[in-house]
Formats: C-alpha cells, sequence, structure tokens
C-alpha cells in the first residue's frame, strides 16, 4: 500500500477548468434542490385564492307609467337615427325591408313624433295665414293674422297622432288570426307595440311640412294635387311596415282602407281649413226703381 503525504492533503490544490465548472453545477443544483425542499417544508404557509365577488348588473327598474322615468327610454335617440327615421317615412326603398321590425318595433321612440308634430302645427299656422293674406291682397279688407290657427292645428294634429295608432293598435290586437302557434306567441311576434305604432305615425306626418308650404299656392287644382299626394305617400308607407301584421287580421281590407281614408280625411281637413280659397264672391244685387 502505497503511503500518502498528509502534507499534501492538508494544502490547497489548484484542480483544472474542467473540475471548477463540475462544482459550479453542482453548487447550483443544490441551491434549486434546498428551495424546493424549504416550499416543501410544513413552514411554508400557502394561502388559498379569495373568490372575487364580480360586480352583478343593477336590475332595471319597473318604472310607474305616470313617471318621467318612464319615458326617458323613448327620448334617448342619436340625431342620425332620426333622420334616417325621417327619410324611410317618405322612402321606404332607402332602407332594408325589415327596418320596422328591427328598428322601429324594437327601439321606438317620441323625440321624433314630437318635433315633427310641433314643427307641422307652426308651419300650418303660419302657412295658412300667408294664404289667408294671399287671399285677401286685391280686396279692400284689413287681413289680421289669425293666432286662433296654432290651437286648431295642435288639436287636430295631436288627436290624430295619439287616437288613430291608439284604435289601429287595438283593432290588430282583437282581430289576429293565430296560425298554429300559441296565440299570445303569435301577437307578440307579429302585432305592433303601442309606442310602434305612435312613432310610426308621427313620422308619417313629416310629408306634410313641405306640402302645407307648397298648399299657399292659391290654384285649386294644384292644393287637391298635393293632398292626394301627401294622404297616398304616408297612407302607402303605414301600409307597407304594418304589412305583415295587417295580413294576420282577418279584416285586412277594412284596416287597409281606414289607413288610406283617415290620411285623406287629414290631408283634405288641412287644405280646406287653412289654405282653400273660399268662394266669398256675392253677387251684387242692382234695383232699379222706376217712377
Amino acid at each position: 500500500m502505497n503511503n500518502v503525504n498528509t502534507g499534501e492533503l492538508l494544502n490547497f490544490q489548484d484542480y483544472s477548468p474542467e473540475h471548477n465548472d463540475r462544482t459550479a453545477r453542482i453548487e447550483v443544483e443544490a441551491v434549486h434542490t434546498n428551495q424546493y425542499n424549504n416550499m416543501s417544508t410544513p413552514n411554508y404557509g400557502f394561502e388559498e385564492p379569495k373568490n372575487v365577488e364580480e360586480p352583478q348588473a343593477v336590475p332595471q327598474k319597473n318604472h310607474n307609467f305616470w313617471t318621467i322615468e318612464y319615458y326617458q327610454k323613448y327620448f334617448d335617440v342619436h340625431t342620425n337615427e332620426v333622420v334616417e327615421r325621417i327619410i324611410s317615412s317618405v322612402l321606404p326603398q332607402k332602407v332594408s325591408r325589415n327596418y320596422f321590425d328591427e328598428r322601429i318595433k324594437g327601439k321606438p321612440d317620441l323625440y321624433g313624433p314630437i318635433w315633427i308634430s310641433d314643427t307641422l302645427i307652426f308651419t300650418i299656422a303660419v302657412s295658412g295665414n300667408i294664404a289667408n293674406y294671399l287671399q285677401s291682397a286685391n280686396k279692400v279688407v284689413h287681413w289680421r293674422y289669425d293666432f286662433h290657427l296654432v290651437s286648431y292645428a295642435a288639436t287636430a294634429i295631436f288627436c290624430y297622432v295619439w287616437l288613430v295608432p291608439l284604435a289601429l293598435w287595438a283593432a290588430l290586437k282583437w282581430t289576429t288570426l293565430p296560425d298554429g302557434q300559441d296565440e299570445i306567441e303569435t301577437q307578440q311576434s307579429t302585432s305592433p307595440t303601442m309606442m310602434s305604432l305612435f312613432c310610426l305615425y308621427g313620422y308619417s306626418l313629416s310629408i306634410y311640412i313641405p306640402v302645407a308650404i307648397l298648399w299657399t299656392i292659391q290654384v285649386s287644382w294644384l292644393q287637391w294635387l298635393f293632398v292626394l299626394m301627401a294622404a297616398f305617400v304616408s297612407g302607402a308607407v303605414l301600409i307597407f311596415w304594418l304589412m305583415p301584421a295587417l295580413r294576420k287580421s282577418k279584416y285586412f281590407f277594412i284596416l287597409v282602407g281606414s289607413i288610406l281614408a283617415f290620411h285623406f280625411l287629414l290631408a283634405t281637413g288641412f287644405m280646406l281649413y287653412f289654405f282653400h280659397v273660399p268662394d266669398t264672391d256675392v253677387p251684387i244685387k242692382v234695383s232699379i226703381t222706376t217712377s
């Protein structure tokens, strides 16, 4: 057995670079091993993740019919939507075929109908006074502005916009025929709501605003032509949008005729009362007495 010098063992010795790399790898492995061992010890405090409660959506409150909050959703409309609905009330081919079911029936508004009605009231009142002035221009009559035309026009327009859609809604509700499905589901899918009819009738009056200005032209046959044009366009647009619901009614032809008739009566009443030239030429009787 060879004798080993203990002095050499106690002295520091130099190792090759390969040996140093191996030592470094051993030390790194030892560090990682100690970290994993520390994590596995019972002293390691593990906290379970807490369940974070997501904020719940605030349920919408059903406001009373007589409160202002109930009508706020009917005035939440953008300007481009109002313009689009005015265009669709005159030119329905500019929008899609299902425009009423997708836009108006699902989201009716009262902003456009109210402003259209107010604008039509003042347009008829002003144009009616202009027509009255033109009628008395060649006569020795002291002309005065008739302020009562505003109240007359407001009464006629608001009664028409609110009462006629209400009657149509009741007629569609009680005369709709079921088509093999549940009657309630059928009426909800085809019959328009009351607010959508108010919205549709309000926008249908937009064509009368330019026609009211044209009625100031004191030509009788031209005034009647504008009456027929306005009544036909506004009535035809209403029938166009309501055709799926009208077909479900057992009084289809009566409802279609009633829609056109009411529009014709409205246009005729506007023209005859506010713009028509009255026949006031009374022949003067000359009595000759002879003696």
